[in-house]
């Protein structure tokens, strides 16, 4: 019996230096990460929206970090949109209701909930009505990394069916890329979007599963180190997406990815017409002021809708230093110019 107990005694100890061994190399690198290569911790939670492209997953709080830039915490409700204020899917009476669609920017990457565009523009919308018995409602179902493909499945399958009175479409300049990538719809001889039967769904599958095991979900929400391997390899996968395309980068203005762009933004504009609802075509420039929006102002003015610019308003010091997404007065800027596109809408 003793010579039974030897082995196994043996192989216990094995396993216990083992584990001890990994975990010291594991805070080893996150300190070496942290003090020497510190890292963002950016989790996106996401899911399969069940019809082609990603949503937001429901009732979720977290934090998002960039270190040196902000330190925020991000929720979101019972139907993904950002934020807990929870909206019902049937419009109140007397409720005026507005959709913003776009991407990381606003969502609100870098803000809290109260900072984030839609928070800001709701309360002053009902501030400035509260004198008439007006009652608004902003709601925000914006995804990172959506381009305006994932964008028009998305307001087609689920925003449409919130009875909206206006709705804001937001471009920055990586959507050109985002379209391309997607492989959602093709654009065919009269210049109109197809769809086609892909679904875009890039590394969800992955996602949920890693974020059902709860001590790699709090790597994924905690470590810098294993955030540095994930942002590395995920930079890999888009690397490898935009080649296939022939695309050099996200923003890359190749003539086929551009008029693909120009023909959803087209079509979205005709959607929202025909919902019996207003839209406004809003510009994110970069921190430089640049774009690469591929329409003209007479273009959407054509197409049925009208056009914010941020390049008119927004500037370097709205912008993170690091991460590059909007700070509050980014947002409280870009609430500004909606409201008064609203009110000339009138």
């Amino acid at each position: 019996m003793s010579t039974t107990r030897k082995p196994i005694s043996k192989f216990v100890a094995s396993m216990v230096s083992l584990l001890i061994g990994t975990i010291v190399a594991l805070l080893i690198a996150e300190g070496i990460v942290r003090l020497f290569f510190p890292e963002s911790i950016l989790p996106r939670f996401v899911i399969d929206g069940g019809y082609g492209v990603r949503a937001n997953q429901p009732n979720i709080v977290t934090r998002h970090y960039v270190p040196g830039d902000y330190d925020v915490t991000i929720s979101t409700n019972s139907a993904g949109m950002r934020g807990v204020r929870e909206y019902s899917i049937e419009k109140p009476a007397g409720v005026h209701r507005i959709a913003v669609i776009g991407d990381s920017f606003i969502f609100g990457f870098g803000a809290n909930d109260n900072e984030v565009i839609s928070a800001v523009l709701e309360k002053a919308l009902n501030k400035n009505a509260s004198r008439n018995g007006l009652r608004y409602e902003v709601i925000n179902l914006s995804v990172s990394g959506f381009g305006q493909a994932e964008q028009l499945i998305t307001y087609r399958e689920l925003i449409r069916n919130y009875d909206l009175d206006y709705v804001i479409l937001f471009y920055f300049s990586n959507d050109i890329g985002n379209n391309a990538v997607s492989g959602l719809f093709t654009v065919d001889s009269n210049t109109e979007i197809q769809r086609t039967d892909a679904s875009y769904l890039p590394g969800v599958k992955a996602r949920e599963f890693l974020y059902g095991v709860p001590a790699i979900r709090w790597l994924f929400t905690h470590s810098q180190a294993w955030n540095l391997v994930r942002n590395r390899l995920s930079a890999l996968v888009q690397k490898s997406l935009l080649k296939k395309q022939g695309l050099k980068n996200f923003s890359d203005t190749q003539p086929k990815a551009v008029e693909l762009t120009r023909a959803l933004l087209r079509q979205f504009i005709k959607d929202i017409s025909s919902d019996g609802a207003r839209s406004a075509v809003f510009i994110i420039p970069g921190k430089n002021q640049e774009s690469n929006f591929p329409l003209t102002p007479e273009e959407v003015i054509m197409a049925g809708a009208s056009l914010i610019d941020g390049r008119y308003f927004l500037g370097p010091n709205d912008y993170y230093v690091i991460d590059s997404h909007w700070r509050a007065s980014g947002h409280r800027k870009a609430a500004s110019a909606v409201l008064d596109a609203i009110a000339d809408s009138r």
